[in-house]
């Protein structure tokens, strides 16, 4: 079977979304699910692709095509960004 087939849609998102400064608590806030769905999706990529960390899986990914090349991790000195930034809802008080 060939990985990319062994790969679910969502896994491939994963992989993808693993190659942008995000954390799994930020890349899980971004798809509207949990910490632990994100971290339990990153843990059957690792054995998917035959990896145990983000860089291997990335270079894996990469070298078989379901991660762009040009999707990297910045410069370490460059600043993060987040993905998505929840607006906080405005507190209303009484005037009465």
């Amino acid at each position: 079977m060939e990985i990319t087939e062994s790969l679910t849609r969502r896994e491939r998102v994963i992989l993808a979304h693993l190659a942008l400064p995000l954390t799994l608590g930020e890349i899980a806030a971004s798809l509207f699910v949990t910490r632990n769905t994100v971290k339990s999706q990153v843990r059957s990529i690792y054995q998917k692709l035959g990896t145990t960390d983000r860089e291997s899986a990335l270079a894996a990914g990469r070298e078989r095509g379901l991660v762009p090349a040009d999707l990297a991790l910045p410069e370490a000195e460059q600043p993060r960004r987040r993905l998505m930034e929840v607006p906080r809802p405005s507190v209303q008080t009484s005037t009465r």
